[in-house]
């Protein structure tokens, strides 16, 4: 549309003046060509210019706007990049140029002395704000710092205790690594200790042993120096309790102060371009190596950057820009506890712009013509109903997550949708095709679907995930199911993900959700793949008490509208009002749909039905008090046997409940349980960035112990071991047994070193019992720290292979890696 408004007009331009020159020898014609000449430059002027002003200060963007990388050029921007070509600044009638880093130059003090408006920068943010100088968050762009400190596995050094006294190479300067300097001195590793070297001569001085350490980003270096063949140990300050913010857009409080509209304005393309640039990762990696490959790097190295920055931007946890106010005091005292701020009496309520300015929405004169001539937006939904997110009530009425967040943008765009009833999935996706139907309220986006639909920003995540019967075992992989049949829903975007990425698997297709669990209930199929919050829903309001949830795919449906592809002031405008919704309003809708209400009343209606016949018969019976006392007096004796029985039933109810969840022989939790705990805690940890430890632990030789004294004597250690876990154990530690002769040890809040302590610990307590029969029993543990794993499996897995390497390397000892 912007091109438009300049091409069109040209064109007509360069037409008029041929028709002029060729007529330059007629001079009546000449001279009345002239006067229509000058009449089309006015009527021009208008058309491309006073648009074009009005644009510019709706948003006070008349001047170019220049914003500071934080780094050279690579996928870490790319969300920039993504605003720039995609035209997302230029909607929100901004031009903006993009810099690129000096490393010599603080970015910071870049754009606090002018040289730029806006800013890339991570939580040295706070340091500056601290000291008084007049930054401004705008976004939180990642919500995890990707600095760490790395080195050569054959050193042997795994921690931030290990380097003590050790070279280490640093950044130049503290504007860099401010997450690494505050791990180092939690461990009393003084600045002086660090060598300032440039990032070029770094590696090598690693590989060459000048240095013992180095500080890196793990989008970046960790890959590099693996594809060359050397095996590394990672030190992570997440995994010590600083878990810092990664790069945020910032600017000054006078831009904040004077120009809000921008602010917001810069915000929105921000946040439109990095959801566009993860969304579609190769197609930007294919634009930086047209582009902006400055440092020359290869597109597979592009490809794991932006796999690892997805993880640290981290959408499906928190959404993407947001910052929040408690976090980030808790930053600051933790930096102020290491002298590291050097503060001058500032708060953080300064260095956060207010919502209520960032979150106006602000529409371009297209999109608000494009918006007024839309008649009400016809959008599908599957009759048989998607819960919790689309669904038709009893009465006919849509509801459901998406229901709310269109009620929400039709309040604030001022349009009205109408939805298409009576339609199955494939009739949704084939009216969407033929535009007979205009928005899709809830769709995944996938290749096929990018073909004839636009998507929207995701405003909802949930994981894929796969439900099986209560029999079956965990499943690790959606491989894992190879030669069972696997259900999927036509044409959902399970289907076109399992067919891609599984093609040796055997599907059965099913027309709706409810279908397939049903078949699977009945044992018609092995699994069934679908998104968790719908199959716990339909599980749930089904009773299908005999399925449950067996794995996790590395897949999420991402949830957008899709709008015809041939309305993209439409998307635009949506994706505009998405990111305009405060925190607060997402939350208030997620909550709505995915916590559970109880509600309780007095059925009235019901007692009446008795309570009118009582009155009756207790009128009647008013003349044989006697009899009535003899009847109070069996009633009450009635009353006191039920009470007796209720209490029994209660005190078996409460042995049930304790015996469902804990380990006939052990007396601790069972697997069931420890399921239900680990899934809790590793949500949780997700979400709040908080660190979390698993450890697995295996009675050496076991086997021989049953083989040598019997069972008994077997159920006795393992009784034992139990008591000496249950002993050593915290209060806020979750110990049970995971089968056989293992044991899980969950440890919220407790980073990678803390748990292996515990582990160790336990470890020689056992060792130093001896038992009647005169033998001593050990036990090896693996332990991890959940950081950095996608899933409950992947972490199961992890630590398991942990606890395979202190088997293999001798037993009786706790292995663990960075």
């Amino acid at each position: 549309m912007h091109l438009f408004r300049y091409i069109y007009p040209t064109a007509v331009l360069v037409f008029c003046n041929f028709r002029i020159w060729q007529s330059a020898m007629r001079p009546s014609r000449f001279l009345r060509l002239m006067m229509h000449w000058l009449c089309f430059q006015a009527i021009w002027a208008l058309v491309l210019i006073v648009p074009t002003v009005a644009l510019a200060n709706e948003n006070g963007a008349g001047n170019p706007i220049r914003l500071q990388l934080k780094w050279l050029h690579q996928f870490q921007f790319a969300g920039i990049y993504a605003a720039l070509e995609n035209g997302y600044f230029a909607d929100e009638g901004l031009n903006v140029s993009i810099i690129e880093r000096d490393p010599r130059i603080d970015t910071v003090e870049s754009v606090l002395e002018g040289h730029a408006e806006y800013g890339i920068a991570d939580s040295i943010l706070f340091v500056h704000h601290a000291q008084g100088k007049p930054v401004a968050l705008v976004a939180a762009i990642m919500q995890h710092s990707a600095g760490a400190v790395m080195t050569l596995a054959s050193s042997g050094l795994k921690s931030p205790g290990h380097l003590a006294g050790r070279r280490i190479s640093f950044y130049p300067n503290d504007a860099d690594g401010i997450d690494v300097l505050a791990m180092l001195a939690d461990h009393d590793i003084p600045k002086s200790q660090l060598q300032r070297i440039r990032a070029s001569e770094r590696i090598k001085q690693l590989i060459s042993g000048e240095v013992d350490a180095v500080t890196v980003y793990l989008t970046n270096e960790p890959f590099l120096i693996r594809d060359m063949g050397y095996d590394i140990n990672i030190i992570h300050p997440r995994h010590y309790g600083f878990d810092l913010y990664g790069d945020m857009l910032f600017t000054t409080r006078t831009e904040a102060r004077d120009h809000p509209e921008r602010v917001a304005a810069m915000r929105r393309a921000v946040l439109r371009g990095w959801n566009y640039a993860l969304d579609n990762k190769e197609e930007l990696v294919d634009l930086i190596l047209e582009r902006y490959n400055t440092q020359g790097k290869t597109r597979q190295m592009l490809l794991n950057e932006a796999n690892a920055i997805d993880a640290l931007v981290a959408r499906s946890v928190t959404p993407l820009g947001q910052i929040e106010p408690g976090r980030i005091d808790y930053i600051t005292r933790k930096l102020d506890e290491l002298n590291l701020l050097n503060p001058v009496g500032t708060t953080t309520t300064s260095l956060i712009i207010d919502h209520n300015d960032i979150l106006k929405l602000q529409l371009t004169q297209e999109e608000r013509e494009f918006l007024r001539s839309l008649d009400p937006i016809r959008f599908g939904v599957e009759i048989a109903g998607w819960p919790p997110f689309e669904y038709f009530d009893a009465q006919g009425e849509f509801k459901g997550i998406a229901s709310d967040y269109l009620n929400t943008i039709s309040n604030m765009l001022g349009i009205t949708f109408l939805p298409e009833q009576a339609l199955s999935w494939d009739q949704v996706l084939e009216a969407a095709r033929n535009k007979t139907i205009d928005l899709l309220p809830a769709a995944a986006s996938t290749p096929a679907r990018r073909e004839y639909m636009l998507f929207s920003s995701p405003y909802v995540r949930s994981p894929m995930v796969i439900v099986t019967r209560s029999d079956v075992d965990f499943i690790a992989n959606p491989s894992d199911l190879q030669g069972h049949t696997v259900g999927t829903v036509s044409g959902y975007a399970s289907e076109e993900i399992l067919r891609r990425h599984y093609p040796e698997l055997t599907l059965d297709y099913y027309k709706t959700t409810h279908e397939g669990l049903r078949a699977l209930a009945t044992g018609e199929i092995y699994a069934f793949v679908e998104n968790l919050a719908v199959a716990t829903s339909i599980i749930k309001s089904e009773g299908l008490a005999n399925l449950k949830i067996s794995g996790q795919t590395p897949y999420s449906f991402d949830l957008s509208f899709a709008v015809r592809n041939d309305w993209p002031l439409l998307q635009s405008a949506i994706d505009k009002a998405l990111v305009s919704m405060t925190p607060q309003q997402h939350a208030a809708i997620q909550d709505r749909w995915v916590q559970v209400t109880l509600t309780s009343s007095v059925p009235w209606t019901k007692l009446a039905t008795f309570a009118v016949p009582l009155l009756l018969v207790l009128a009647a019976m008013a003349g044989y008090l006697v009899h009535l006392r003899i009847l109070n007096r069996r009633i009450a004796q009635t009353n006191s046997r039920l009470e007796l029985a209720e209490r029994e039933l209660r005190d078996k109810n409460r042995m049930l409940q304790e015996l469902s969840i804990t380990d006939k022989l052990t007396r601790v939790f069972n697997r069931h349980h420890l399921d239900a705990e680990l899934n809790q805690h590793f949500l949780t940890a997700q979400r709040y960035g908080r660190p979390l430890s698993l450890v697995l632990l295996d009675l050496d030789h076991f086997k021989r112990i049953n083989d040598t004294y019997g069972h008994h004597t077997g159920d006795e250690v393992l009784v034992r071991f139990a008591e000496v876990v249950s002993k050593r154990q915290r209060k806020t530690d979750i110990f049970g047994r995971w089968g056989g002769e293992e044991f899980l040890l969950i440890c919220p809040e407790t980073p990678l070193e803390g748990a292996v302590k515990v582990a160790d610990a336990i470890r020689q307590t056992l060792s130093e019992q001896t038992f009647d029969q005169g033998f001593t029993q050990t036990v090896s543990a693996g332990v991890i720290e959940v950081a950095g794993y996608s899933s409950v499996e992947q972490a199961i897995i992890a630590v398991d292979q942990q606890l395979y390497t202190a088997k293999q390397t001798g037993r009786n000892r706790v292995a663990f890696t960075q």
